[in-house]
């Protein structure tokens, strides 16, 4: 990038000469080197610190009106990343398949958990280990050793 004076730096950063010197004397601005005409400042550093330094610079045309690259090297370069893309997409359409299946696991075991919290599965009174016309909160416990003791039951 091109060297600016602080004078010209102070003009495209929109801000007094005297505020880009104390920058600089902060050590918030840096400079490339001091002359007899004063502080050179790199118009990037410029825009570094101030970035509306950047909307008042022109750009600069090119040099070169040629092709930047040969078109081989781009259609190859091109082709791979084709191909990258295509990698990425796949891998995310099984990442994704994955999801959905570890969902659908997941809501069948919700579903489990909510019908043995619920009770909503009946069982037979032959599997409880009791006779069929009883429940187990039906019977009473059998009174302590005091209470027999006592003749309280």
């Amino acid at each position: 990038m091109s060297k600016v004076s602080l004078n010209t730096a102070a003009k495209l950063a929109g801000v007094s000469k005297s505020t880009i010197s104390k920058a600089i004397k902060s050590g918030i601005l840096s400079h490339s080197g001091l002359t007899t005409a004063g502080y050179q400042i790199d118009i990037s550093e410029l825009s570094r610190v101030y970035p509306a330094a950047l909307a008042n610079i022109e750009p600069v045309a090119s040099q070169s009106s040629g092709p930047i690259a040969d078109a081989s090297g781009l259609a190859h370069t091109n082709q791979l990343l084709m191909q990258q893309l295509e990698a990425a997409e796949e891998r995310q359409r099984r990442t994704d398949a994955m999801f959905e299946d570890i969902r659908e696991d997941r809501d069948r075991w919700r579903q489990q958990a909510a019908a043995l919290l619920s009770d909503q599965r009946t069982r037979p009174a032959s599997q409880t280990g009791e006779y069929e016309g009883e429940t187990a909160l039906s019977a009473s416990p059998a009174p302590g050793f005091w209470l027999r003791l006592l003749g309280r039951s």
